[in-house]
């Protein structure tokens, strides 16, 4: 309300800094009476003012005090009472809020008035009063005032500010989160927030209590007293708690707050929370997992508290745990939902929390479970069977076709053609195909055809069928040749290590990138006349590589399914290639990858035993 009230916004066009007042250079402020006179320096100025004989220097600045209202004025004041005990004991300073007519004093309440000989006597000290005018005035008036002679009282002031007062209280409870609420659950923390107070100077807490329901009279239980310092906000349970007071369940609590400061001394209000007990939600839940059309795993859960809310959560792990992991996708809700796309080559766990709102009767507080996602997945009707039929081409050469028996949902297909010896005699075809050809066979000769299924759902499975194409003259020497095909059940069952191997390249993703490579270097096999056996091979034997080609071999590595390679030595011998099978190599499926010089590179699938 007071304007430039450290007189810092001064001319310094104008003449002596002395005569700052009398000739008008000092912002909002002038003179009332005399000459007073602004001291110190330009950059951190105060105004001087004198008194004796009755006589004084004033200062006057318009300022609009309405009655009964309440106003905190402050200043900083420093006195002189030049060593004289008359002028320190009979000078004063005197504040008034004035009214003014015709250059004097219609009206005055007094704001301050007091002896300059107190500690501010030679010592700048802070003064803070309140102040509540019985009429409306517009003018602060500041002076020093001396009824006898010199030597004279003098006073000096700065950073004058008058406020007017709006003393008000309001606090409201709210929970850790910031949430407002009246209603707590068991063991929450009670936080009070009295932020909206306003122009405190102290603060008052006390709390009764009665059971929830009760219309009785309520219970004093604690009084914290007076506290110094705004109301902000404040934790209820730790501030009684230090009392010894815990808030119960099934108790309604009543808070009485009240402030004041220098213009008012109470000013309270009162208002309430209850504690209610809580209630445990069931959260766990049914779980449904299958295959779906497109060959992935799709987890269907559902609630068993369908009136409560719904929070589901896929994580993926490392492990098969349920804690920690990446979140997949979004958080969901609803009394049921189906998480899919899920893959048996990776690790989940399906989260899900319950809660409900609280009640005039309970709290529902948050609980949750967490199941594993059980892989791989299976599906009615899943099979890696095929069938073999056989034809001639235009050219009366024979064709053997394969077509593999359907699955309801989407799988990947990898075939291959063997010879008894378990050589590859046949292109790999890989990994979209359901029906192949081979041609080009030898007729009363033995082959197998290996037939691999897989999918997100499940890995690795197979079918293998042995066959043979024979001939069959007719009575007739006329009649063209007929060809009949041959089949029988070939007598295997693959060990588990054989297909954690498989099954290994899949998860990694190698199927498709050396399936890949080595169906592109079958084209390159024939040109170059490459064989190898034994195919398998024991372990501690020699794999011997048949080379007719004149491009002479770089480097041969043995590689795993899941690609991992070891560079073999080896032992050239005329067109035969020497490699020692190391008798610690585990058994399995490999492929022996050939570098030649020229770049090319060639790869055959191998079995060691």
């Amino acid at each position: 309300m007071v304007t430039n009230g450290d007189f810092s916004q001064y001319d310094p066009n104008c003449g002596d800094f002395r005569f700052a007042f009398e000739d008008g250079c000092v912002s909002v402020w002038t003179e009332f009476s005399a000459d007073a006179s602004l001291w110190g320096v330009p950059t951190n100025p105060y105004a001087w003012m004198w008194s004796a004989n009755g006589s004084f220097e004033a200062l006057q600045t318009p300022v609009a005090f309405e009655q009964g209202k309440c106003y905190t004025v402050s200043f900083r004041v420093r006195t002189n009472d030049n060593g004289n005990t008359n002028t320190n004991t009979n000078g004063i300073i005197n504040l008034r809020a004035v009214n003014l007519q015709n250059g004097g004093i219609q009206s005055e309440q007094d704001i301050y008035v007091n002896s300059i000989g107190g500690n501010y006597l030679n010592n700048w000290k802070p003064i803070t009063v309140s102040f509540i005018p019985t009429a409306n005035f517009s003018t602060l008036l500041i002076n020093p005032l001396y009824a006898g002679s010199a030597p004279q009282a003098e006073m000096s002031i700065d950073d004058i500010v008058v406020v007017e007062d709006h003393l008000a209280v309001d606090f409201h409870f709210e929970d850790a989160s910031g949430t407002t609420k009246d209603i707590f659950c068991a063991g929450e923390t009670i936080f009070l927030d009295g932020s909206a107070s306003a122009d405190e100077d102290n603060y008052f807490i006390e709390a009764y209590k009665r059971p929830k329901g009760s219309t009785s009279n309520f219970q004093a239980i604690s009084s914290l007293g007076w506290t110094a310092g705004e109301l902000n906000t404040i934790n209820l349970t730790t501030l009684f708690g230090t009392a010894g007071i815990t808030f119960d369940i099934g108790y309604e609590y009543e808070i009485k707050v009240a402030v004041q400061n220098t213009c008012t001394n109470w000013l309270p209000l009162t208002k309430r929370f209850t504690v209610l007990g809580n209630v445990h939600l069931n959260p766990n839940f049914a779980m449904n997992t299958f295959c779906a059309g497109d060959g992935t795993i799709s987890a269907e859960v559902t609630t068993t508290e369908p009136t409560a809310n719904q929070w589901w959560g896929l994580f993926e792990t490392s492990t098969s745990a349920t804690t920690g992991g990446t979140q997949v996708g979004a958080i969901q809700t609803g009394n049921t939902y189906t998480f899919t796309g899920l893959s048996w080559t990776k690790n989940y766990y399906i989260k899900h929390g319950v809660w409900k709102d609280s009640d005039k009767d309970a709290c529902y507080p948050w609980q949750e479970s967490r199941q594993t996602v059980t892989t791989p997945v299976s599906w009615k009707g899943q099979t890696s069977d095929f069938n073999i039929s056989l034809t001639t081409d235009f050219n009366g050469n024979v064709v053997v076709n394969t077509q593999a028996d359907t699955n309801p949902v989407n799988v990947y297909h990898l075939w291959d053609l063997y010879d008894s010896n378990d050589n590859v005699v046949g292109t790999t075809y890989c990994c979209s195909v359901d029906a192949v050809t081979y041609s080009g066979l030898s007729l009363n000769t033995w082959y197998y055809i290996k037939h691999g299924v897989w999918n997100n759902c499940i890995g690795w499975t197979e079918t293998r069928i042995y066959f043979r194409v024979q001939t069959q003259k007719s009575r007739n020497n006329n009649d063209p040749v007929r060809f009949i095909l041959e089949t029988k059940e070939y007598p295997y069952e693959p060990d588990s290590g054989y297909i954690q191997q498989i099954n290994d390249q899949i998860v990694s993703g190698a199927i498709y990138e050396m399936y890949e490579e080595y169906k592109k270097d079958k084209r390159t096999v024939t040109e170059s006349k490459i064989e190898i056996y034994p195919n398998p091979v024991q372990v501690g034997k020699t794999l011997t590589i048949s080379n007719s080609s004149k491009n002479p071999i770089k480097k041969i590595e043995l590689v795993t399914l899941s690609g991992k390679s070891t560079v073999l030595e080896y032992v050239r011998q005329s067109e035969n290639i020497q490699v020692p099978i190391d008798e610690r190599t585990s058994k399995g499926m490999y492929f022996v990858r050939i570098t030649k010089q020229s770049g090319e590179i060639i790869t055959k699938q191998v079995a060691i035993q």
